[in-house]
Parts: C-alpha cells; sequence; structure tokens
C-alpha cells in the first residue's frame, strides 16, 4: 500500500453518529476494515476491534463492531494489516540511547575508514575524550583484531574507546589503557582478556571483565543527558512499531531513572528491565517489581563471551584458533550463588550463552534450581551453539531458548570458519530450539544489530542478508514460518516476560497495543519485507506515532 494513502487512511476523522444510532456502546476508539492477525491461539484475523481505557474491549467483523460500538475515534483502514505492537525481547536500550551521542562505527570496511569517522567527530564536536561503537572485523580485508598503532598516532592526547559490534571487546589507544592503571603481567588480568603482541605489550584490544574494566573509565552522562538520549531511542523504537523492549542488564541507577521517567508520565513504550546481579540490586529489589510501563522481575547473567571476538565459550578450540576455547565469564560458584539468590527472591534468570560448552553449563546450573514442569521460564540468550545432545534438555525442564535472529545473518560469513563444517550444524538453530522448547522469544541484541523489527521477521523466514545472499537462504533448514516468527515478536515475547495475559495478541482484556503495516508481512514476497514500515503505533490505546 503506498506512503501516501496509508496517510489519507490514518488520519481518519471521528464520526458524527446520529441519534439514531445512540444505542451503541460509547469506546475510545473503533478501528475497522483492518487485516487484523490477533495471534490468539488459533491464529485467526479479524477485520475490527473496540479500544476502551486502554484495552481491547471486543474483535470482530467491521459490520458487528461498528453495530455495537460508536467510537470516539473511529480508523478506516482500508484492509491495511494490523499485528500486536512487536516486543524486542533482548535488547540493550540504554546503549542504543547511550550510542545516539558516539561515533557510529558499524560497517566501517578498514581501520582507515574508522579512523576518518572518529577524526570527522573530533573537528564537529572537540570532545575530551572519544567513545565508538559497532567495529568488525571480518569486514575488513585484514580480518585479524587490530592493534592501537593508528590509533595512537592519530589520537596520541585523549582516550579512546571503541566497543566492537557485540559489545566484548574494547579496541583502545594507549592513553586509555593508562587511564584505566592496567600493566602487561597484570596478575588481577584474566586469561585471555588482554590481547598481547610478540612483544609481550598490549595489542589494545580487551575482552569481557577486562573490557568492563577499560570502559568504567568513560566519563558518565548526567542523568539528565541519559534522560533526553533515552527518549530519542524511545522515539525510534516507536517509529519502528515497538510497543515493548527488553534491556537485558541494567545496574540500579539507571533502572532508578527509567522508573522517574515511568513515575514522570514519559515513559509511553512499555520496558522489562533485567537487573545485572549486584548485591546493590538484590538489597534494593527484595521481590520484583511490576507496573503497566516499567518491569524488574529478572536478573541478568553472563557464562561466556561472543562469537565474533572468539570469546564464547566451546568444548574444542575454534577451528580457526585453534589453541583458544573461548572464556566463561562467571566463575561456577559465582554463577550458582547469583542463581540461589534469584530463586530465592522469585525473579526469573536470563543468562547470556553463546559457545557449546557455555550453553551446558547453564543447563547444568539450571538444573539444581528447576524441577520438571516448573514455570519459572528460566532463560538462555542467545543459544548460538548447541551441542547435539543439549537441544532437549531445554524442553525437559522448561527452559527458554531466547534469540535474535539477525544474528544469524550477521555472521553467517564466518560461522563455518570459525565453528568448523561439523559443529555449525548446531549454530543458529532457531527451528531445532523452537522445537525442543515450543516456543521460543526474538529480540535484536541492539544495539548489536538494528532494532528494526522487519529485519528480525526477514532474517528468520529467508535466512539472507539484506543483500538477499546467499541465494536460497543459509542453513534453511533452521528458517522459521511466518506463523511463529510472528509469534516470537509478540505472544512469545510477551511470554517470556510473564505478560501474556496483558499483551501480545489483539484479544478482549489485553491492553490495545498494536501497530499498522505499510504491508503485509505475513503475504509479501519475501525479498520486499526488509522495505515495509510501520504506518501507526498505539500503545494502550494511545496513538504514539506518528
Amino acid at each position: 500500500m503506498k506512503k501516501h494513502l496509508i496517510t489519507f487512511i490514518l488520519t481518519g476523522m471521528t464520526l458524527i453518529v446520529p441519534a439514531s444510532c445512540s444505542s451503541r456502546r460509547p469506546v475510545d476508539l473503533v478501528v475497522y476494515n483492518a487485516r487484523a492477525y490477533t495471534v490468539d491461539s488459533a491464529f485467526s484475523i479479524c477485520q475490527a476491534f473496540a479500544v476502551d481505557e486502554g484495552v481491547i474491549v471486543e474483535t470482530g467483523t467491521t459490520e458487528h463492531i461498528r453495530d455495537q460500538f460508536r467510537g470516539r475515534r473511529e480508523i478506516d483502514l482500508e484492509g491495511a494489516p494490523v499485528y500486536p505492537a512487536f516486543h524486542d525481547a533482548h535488547s540493550h536500550l540504554f546503549q542504543v540511547a547511550q550510542g545516539l551521542r558516539y561515533v557510529d562505527l558499524r560497517g566501517a570496511a578498514s581501520v582507515d575508514e574508522i579512523i576518518a569517522r572518529l577524526q570527522r567527530h573530533c573537528d564537529l564536536y572537540h570532545p575530551g575524550f572519544l567513545v565508538g561503537d559497532g567495529w568488525d572485523q571480518s569486514l575488513w580485508e585484514d580480518k585479524n583484531l587490530p592493534d592501537n598503532e593508528k590509533l595512537n598516532a592519530a589520537f596520541p592526547n585523549i582516550p579512546v574507546y571503541l566497543r566492537r559490534i557485540d559489545f566484548h571487546a574494547t579496541w583502545v589507544n594507549d592513553v586509555a589503557i593508562e587511564l584505566a592503571g592496567l600493566h602487561p603481567n597484570d596478575p588481577s588480568i584474566p586469561q585471555g582478556e588482554a590481547l598481547m603482541n610478540a612483544s609481550g605489550l598490549f595489542t589494545g584490544v580487551f575482552l569481557e571483565n577486562t573490557s568492563d574494566r577499560i570502559n568504567a573509565t568513560i566519563p558518565h552522562m548526567s542523568d539528565q543527558e541519559l534522560a533526553a538520549c533515552i527518549q530519542e531511542a524511545q522515539d525510534l523504537c516507536l517509529a519502528f512499531g515497538l510497543g515493548s523492549v527488553t534491556d537485558a542488564g541494567l545496574p540500579l541507577g539507571r533502572i532508578k531513572l527509567l522508573d522517574s521517567l515511568q513515575k514522570a508520565g514519559a515513559l509511553k513504550l512499555r520496558i522489562d528491565v533485567w537487573m545485572d546481579p549486584s548485591e546493590e540490586n538484590f538489597s534494593y529489589f527484595t521481590r520484583p517489581y511490576r507496573s503497566d510501563r516499567l518491569d524488574i522481575s529478572a536478573v541478568k547473567l553472563y557464562i561466556d563471551g561472543a562469537l565474533g571476538s572468539s570469546g564464547a565459550l566451546l568444548y574444542e578450540p575454534y577451528s580457526d584458533d585453534p589453541l583458544n576455547k573461548g572464556i566463561q565469564f562467571t566463575s561456577d560458584s559465582k554463577f550458582l550463588a547469583s542463581c540461589e539468590k534469584a530463586y530465592e527472591r522469585g525473579f526469573q534468570v536470563a543468562t547470556h550463552a553463546i559457545g557449546d560448552k557455555g550453553v551446558a553449563k547453564v543447563l547444568d546450573f539450571y538444573a539444581q534450581f528447576l524441577a520438571p514442569g516448573n514455570d519459572l521460564r528460566w532463560r538462555i540468550e542467545h543459544a548460538q551453539v548447541v551441542a547435539p545432545g543439549d537441544f532437549k534438555r531445554f524442553g525437559a525442564l522448561n527452559i527458554v531458548p531466547s534469540v535474535q535472529p539477525t544474528h544469524a545473518t550477521s555472521d553467517m560469513g564466518w560461522a563455518a570458519a570459525r565453528l568448523g563444517p561439523q559443529r555449525v550444524k548446531g549454530a543458529y538453530a532457531f527451528q531445532d530450539l523452537i522445537g525442543a522448547a515450543g516456543w521460543t522469544p526474538f529480540g535484536t541484541d541492539a544495539p548489536v544489530e538494528s532494532f528494526n523489527p522487519v529485519y528480525t521477521f526477514f532474517a528468520a523466514i529467508s535466512r539472507m542478508d539484506r543483500n538477499f545472499n546467499p541465494q536460497g537462504g543459509w542453513q534453511m533448514e533452521n528458517a522459521v514460518s511466518r506463523e511463529n516468527t510472528l509469534r516470537g515478536m509478540t505472544i512469545w515475547a510477551a511470554r517470556g516476560s510473564f505478560r501474556e495475559k496483558e499483551k501480545g495478541s489483539l484479544e478482549p482484556g489485553k491492553w490495545a497495543d498494536f501497530v499498522v503495516w505499510s504491508d503485509d508481512l505475513m503475504t509479501l514476497p519475501a525479498e520486499k519485507i526488509p522495505v515495509t514500515e510501520c504506518s501507526m503505533t498505539f500503545i494502550a490505546g494511545e496513538q504514539v506515532y506518528p
């Protein structure tokens, strides 16, 4: 459907109802002549629905809904598709928000291009420090992790912090290293977390915990500036048709900032926050906290690093790095202690696990707390490489695999080289995970990937990147049907945060969170999906975009 037509339709007028129709029940909103995918248990499609006080009252045919209800606002969609508002089940909203103030390094094809982008930023803003996000050495001619020789030459006087696309590695200059107080052979640096050159000196690339130590020296934004960034990021999400997002792991200060925004009425998005397992968080939140716009009901843990920076924990060495099996981010004892605290306080646990050994360890740890038939919905985030015998363990203990379909199409160019021809068969195995667990929430891991949900949808069903490579898709046995992809982005995502009774489908009694789309994702040729757009976003019956 053409954008100008949608725009005309969506400016819909409030109808003046004659006195003869006064027997119809007055409601806030009536939407009709739609093709609304309810994503209910029957995956039914309706033409119309009525909304009052932020909740769907009834769904049905256009004739029935308009006979029964009189809307203070009525919108004729003339056949436009409608879906439950999308829920990004794994993202990092604060990182997206902060990144709006940093240098975007995504897509940079070389170290020289990165230096040029940083220099342009310096020329414009004259900062006292430089932060960039999104470099990816797999796009460069030399695909090895970089050293900091050119960073030192270009920026000898200010600290430079460049986070890799997966946010599990940071590439810095010597000024930043000195600021962090790190030295070669420092016994406090875990093995493998500081990359060294042949002379025994830092290359400037640091992984996992040590990367976090480096990043901790980045000057903090004020709460006022952070709040402004959050508002900008929220606007971005609403324009993409997102009604809910999950922020996967926050400290107490940032949770309090979101809470203040919520109480001030500044949050339109519904945000699920997973808190980091700090003593500060566990002391402040002795039980989960839930409201209409903000949930703090889960704890985010890490067992390993990322596949792209060769930090994911594997049983056998990386095929392209035979001395490396990855990194265990959290010790066994610390991990189990955090699980115990979460279990005792009624918090859900969501754990980052990417390598096959990392996934297996989390399954083992969870088994100490989860009985068969439990409904605690403890989650494994990413689950990118799963050993053949471990798939069935998800279903056996009702452990939820949570995946990000665009990771497959971003990583497929190098995944086989990193994992080898046999091990890669258990990688990014979305359909196998759905078969094992029965369902799985879908997310993006933004800012690692774009927040745009059409990219998620396209990647899941086609297993191609946005350049339509490879032809026919990659490991298509793990492509997901359109119906299950929509479920993963709506009702399964809601179920993943225990909110399936309030959102995730267009059914009476649920929040009126829905999106109007430019074209029908369920019937459109796959190659046209990436260019479709959100036309309108509603949350609790309120139009929040445009």
